[in-house]
């Protein structure tokens, strides 16, 4: 028998997507037909700019990203709809159309906007394909808990929890980890890994600010030619040209794009510096490589920060010069590496994808 699948998700960043495409990665392996769609373009065309609103608060004015999030942590429950709920079933017809033009076996929901939606069609048109959320952060990220899916895959037992108190049904939760691509879980070996990038230095840091290039990348990267002039030093601008130019002009730092191969960059280095993203976060985790943690942007990302620090999986730091010194001992101290890699190793899975690409199967069948 032939399975379906269909991926509901949309661009406010790029985590989401790498998730649910890491997932479907899988899944093409094991011969199931996929499709990916984002829901805010299944009408009118709303995705491109409802991304370009989001990076917008999120570099220039992330204080008011973080005041949104605060008033939708004390607004969301999971006895009533919220005002984003009504927002994302203004386009629930249009996802009728693809779901009759597909026909899934079932539907998978990468991100919250594809929950409520999806969450609509279920107590409205009376939806009976099963449905998964797949949850991006270590957090129970507000108005999840006002969604109706079948099944909700979070990263851990911890964010389990979290997401009972605050009023999700414990048998609809699994802790299946944050899907990441498979590439993340092969390894280069260090001295391969370094000759890709021109890498003949002792120590190796990378600074990578995600698809975004959030967070004082410039001033990180200095810091630590400053602290370590001997060491190499990485900056991954995303697709933030500013920033890029910013870093290019930087003596002693190696500032690159927008990468496809940040896989191999991870096997590379000795410390990784990074914005707390639920994906780069997990990337980092999957790879096994010691990490502090830079300028979270305020919201779901400060809970990533903090679910780190207390796991002992990540340094967390809120300035520069506390993220260069952090890098410098982490780098110095075999023993600090060991036990954060240990807590990573009890806490992280790196088999996500494919847990819970067999669970979709199974629920398909």
């Amino acid at each position: 028998m032939c399975l379906r699948v269909l991926f509901f998700s949309t661009s406010t960043g790029q985590g989401h997507n790498q998730a649910g495409r890491a997932v479907k990665e899988y899944l093409d392996s094991r011969g199931v037909e996929t499709v990916f769609s984002d829901v805010l373009d299944t009408g009118k065309k709303k995705s491109g700019r409802v991304s370009k609103l989001y990076e917008g608060i999120v570099n220039h004015a992330p204080r008011v990203f973080g005041a949104l999030y605060w008033i939708g942590e004390h607004i969301s429950s999971a006895k009533h709809h919220s005002p984003i709920y009504y927002l994302n079933t203004l386009y629930t017809d249009s996802l009728c159309k693809v779901i009759a033009d597909i026909g899934p076996d079932v539907i998978v929901c990468p991100h919250l906007f594809s929950g409520q939606a999806v969450t609509r069609l279920i107590e409205k048109k009376k939806l009976e394909i099963p449905t998964v959320g797949v949850m991006t952060d270590y957090c129970c990220t507000p108005f999840w808990e006002e969604t109706r899916l079948d099944r909700y895959i979070t990263p851990n037992e911890l964010v389990s929890e979290d997401c009972v108190g605050h009023g999700m049904k414990r048998s609809t939760l699994l802790p299946l980890g944050i899907p990441v691509s498979a590439k993340f879980s092969a390894h280069t070996p260090k001295a391969e890994a370094r000759a890709v990038f021109g890498l003949a230095n002792e120590t190796v840091f990378v600074v990578n600010g995600g698809s975004m290039g959030y967070g004082k990348i410039p001033e990180l990267a200095a810091g630590l030619v400053r602290r370590m002039p001997e060491a190499g030093v990485v900056a991954v601008c995303g697709h933030n040209t500013a920033t890029y130019d910013k870093v290019k002009d930087i003596k002693g730092v190696t500032a690159l794009p927008f990468i496809h191969n940040l896989d191999v960059l991870l096997d590379a280095a000795d410390v990784l510096l990074t914005k707390p993203g639920g994906l780069s976060t997990t990337e980092a985790t999957v790879k096994r490589i010691p990490f502090v943690i830079t300028m979270p942007i305020p919201g779901n990302e400060d809970r990533n920060a903090s679910f780190f620090a207390k796991t002992g999986m990540a340094v967390s730091v809120k300035t520069v010069e506390s993220a260069v010194d952090a890098a410098y001992r982490l780098a110095s101290d075999a023993e600090a590496r060991r036990a954060m890699l240990a807590a990573q190793e009890r806490y992280g899975s790196v088999t996500a994808a494919k847990d819970i690409g067999d669970l979709i199967i199974s629920l398909a069948r």
